[in-house]
């Protein structure tokens, strides 16, 4: 009988002991990572964010000789010409000098967390800064291991979007994925995997980061330096290489019956049937506070988008005070810009498309510039009554 107790008492204790001693590596191995993130942690410009590294390394070193900045995702990195810009306010004798800070899949925590990079830069004569805010929490499940991703999403960050992603209109699933992707690339960040994964790339299989992170699957994916500095980060979506990009192209050509749906349909939804202060509006709410606090201007702005994830922009415009907004979202205002020769794909305009919006923008901004007065420009005067 004894031996029976003891055996028994043995097989209880075989996987406590097991657990005890898994748990005990477990927190050792955390406390090491966290540790190596405090005593190695991110530098300031990684090398590996290919287009995002490439526009802080060029704003940091020229940041004191702009004074308008355009920030916001892919529909304003492929959508704004600075240059153009820049010459039509200067042909109505406006001195601006302008630069694209758009980021491909910016969601609104990153776009968050660059604001807080650029106002941290303290650039001089920063005096205008543009807002394209986009309101999805969640890009793609594959993206949370990307370089991008794991850089922006510091303890703040993640428990910003992690907000963003409760409140979101969508379904559990979606939910479920947006939270896991967010924590995915939380724990890399933060426990200095990612760090990790930079240095065994670099020192142990000799890549070298800056070039890596400019290409993807071996074929150059984003212009270089000398390009970026000409275009002042503009990249039309024309000028890319690539199968991937004819494809994206083609599809739109392929499937003009579902595009014009979608242009009828935006004329139904372009107006925010949000009128209560959520955590998204706050979110932006607070950017733009924060631009004030530094006596910078912000400028709220929507790009000739098809589906509408501007509500959070149109709701701060409605209830937020000193607030201007720069809206193109109508396919009956600027039927020019929703013509299928002005579209790279169902999201972007090409680079023709850019310039006319370029130029469109521009005459806006002349004539707040004129008046000095906030307000709605960019729409007509039948949707400013519906939106109030």
């Amino acid at each position: 009988m004894t031996k029976i107790n003891t055996w028994k008492n043995w097989n209880y204790y075989k996987p406590l002991m097991a657990l005890l001693y898994s748990s005990i590596f477990t927190i050792t191995l955390t406390g090491i990572l966290f540790l190596s993130n405090v005593v190695f942690p991110y530098p300031n410009i990684p090398d590996n964010l290919g287009v995002v590294s490439l526009k802080l390394q060029y704003f940091a070193e020229h940041k004191d000789e702009y004074n308008t900045i355009f920030l916001g995702p892919s529909t304003t990195y492929r959508s704004i010409v600075p240059n153009l810009f820049d010459k039509f306010m200067a042909d109505q004798d406006w001195e601006i000098k302008s630069f694209n800070f758009g980021i491909n899949g910016a969601i609104a925590a990153d776009t968050d967390f660059y604001l807080r990079k650029i106002i941290a830069l303290k650039p001089a004569n920063l005096k205008w800064l543009f807002i394209e805010y986009n309101d999805r929490t969640f890009d793609r499940l594959e993206n949370a291991n990307s370089a991008r991703s794991i850089y922006w999403h510091t303890p703040r960050q993640t428990l910003l979007n992690f907000r963003l992603i409760l409140e979101a209109e969508q379904d559990l699933k979606y939910k479920f994925f947006a939270a896991y992707a967010n924590f995915k690339s939380f724990f890399c960040r933060n426990f200095w995997i990612g760090r990790f994964a930079n240095w065994w790339q670099e020192k142990v299989l000799g890549f070298n980061l800056v070039e890596f992170g400019q290409t993807e699957f071996g074929k150059k994916e984003i212009p270089d330096a000398s390009i970026l500095a000409q275009q002042s980060g503009y990249y039309a979506l024309d000028w890319q290489t690539g199968g991937k990009y004819n494809k994206r192209h083609q599809y739109l050509l392929d499937n003009l019956d579902n595009y014009y749906e979608e242009v009828d349909k935006i004329k139904e939804v372009n107006t925010s049937k949000k009128d209560f202060k959520t955590y998204s509006f706050k979110v932006l709410e607070n950017m733009c506070n924060q631009l004030k606090n530094q006596g910078i201007k912000p400028l709220l702005f929507i790009t000739p988008i098809l589906k509408s994830e501007a509500s959070t922009t149109i709701n701060l415009y409605k209830h937020g005070d000193s607030s201007t907004l720069f809206a193109f979202n109508n396919p009956e205002t600027f039927p020019n810009l929703y013509q299928v020769n002005r579209r790279f794909d169902f999201l972007h305009l090409n680079d023709q498309g850019a310039k006319e919006f370029t130029h469109s923008l521009a005459e806006q901004f002349a004539k707040y510039l004129e008046t000095q007065q906030d307000g709605f420009y960019g729409q007509s005067q039948k949707l400013r009554e519906e939106l109030f």
